[in-house]
């Protein structure tokens, strides 16, 4: 019985201590000869694969996340981005027509100035254009800040302004809508009207100017201020047709909008406080 016990015993301290001998010579032969470079070299080469599929998993989701936060990011600022580059092109809207004047150099910054933060970037969420009928649906509500009667334009003109507001959403009225009238006067002359719609997205007429008003095609019209709802100074559109008739006390006149009324998507909501700054203008001379 002791005799056995002791050869299973032996077997694993043999096995021990062969392989511990064979490791030092094997350690010894590698640092004088370099023997077993090749091998190791051919084994690294053939674990290069099986490390590859193993840590595969683990880089996937790393780099899935990685490009998750990139594009997040990039939308982010791409957004950000978009929405400052419609508020300087509506200040510049506005500059533009005061510059037209010939206003002091003071009286141009101080406008500038006043025009600062003074809007809300939205989006288009849906259209009604039925005949003589022409409203949007706005993603911005009175939880944005959002008021009736606030004016609206895009990058190249007026639109319209917020006719009904809900919580997260609002709709607006069109300047094209048959029944919408806006305040404005003839940049070149000074002369006012208004521009009403004629529930075409192309064309609006003015009201109310004689034949013998101060008017050519080509002349810029702008609002006026005036009716509390529409800051002034902002393009509305460009005199393209003046009909004059004996029969008529007043001239035919149609302009087209500036604004691109049935492809707009990208919106700004003017926020001024209108008061004020009619108040800083001082009166109308």
């Amino acid at each position: 019985m002791k005799s056995a016990l002791f050869s299973e015993g032996s077997a694993p301290l043999f096995r021990l201590i062969f392989f511990s001998l064979l490791s030092v010579a094997l350690i010894f032969l590698d640092q004088r000869s370099h023997a077993l470079d090749s091998a190791r070299e051919l084994l690294g080469n053939l674990s290069y694969p099986l490390l590859r599929v193993a840590d595969a998993p683990s880089s996937l989701t790393r780099n899935l996340r990685e490009f998750w936060q990139s594009h997040e990011q990039l939308s982010q600022d791409n957004r950000r981005l978009r929405d400052e580059n419609h508020v300087l092109h509506a200040q510049l809207l506005q500059l533009r027509s005061l510059r037209a004047e010939n206003q002091k150099l003071r009286e141009l910054l101080k406008s500038s100035q006043r025009i600062a933060n003074r809007f809300i970037a939205s989006r288009l969420l849906a259209v009604t254009m039925t005949p003589g009928l022409h409203r949007i649906i706005i993603d911005k509500g009175a939880h944005d800040g959002v008021e009736p009667d606030m004016s609206i334009l895009d990058d190249h003109g007026v639109m319209g302004h917020i006719s009904r507001v809900y919580a997260y959403h609002a709709e607006a009225i069109l300047i094209s809508d048959a029944n919408h009238a806006i305040p404005v006067s003839v940049q070149r002359s000074g002369i006012r009207s208004i521009a009403a719609g004629l529930g075409r997205t192309d064309q609006l007429k003015l009201l109310y100017l004689p034949v013998n008003a101060d008017i050519r095609v080509g002349d810029e019209v702008v609002t006026s201020g005036l009716g509390g709802k529409f800051p002034p100074d902002y393009p509305v559109g460009v005199i393209r047709e003046i009909a004059r008739s004996p029969d008529s006390p007043f001239a035919d006149i149609r302009v087209e909008p500036y604004a691109r009324l049935d492809t707009s998507k990208e919106i700004l909501i003017v926020t001024a406080d209108l008061e004020a700054h009619t108040t800083e203008s001082g009166p109308d001379q």
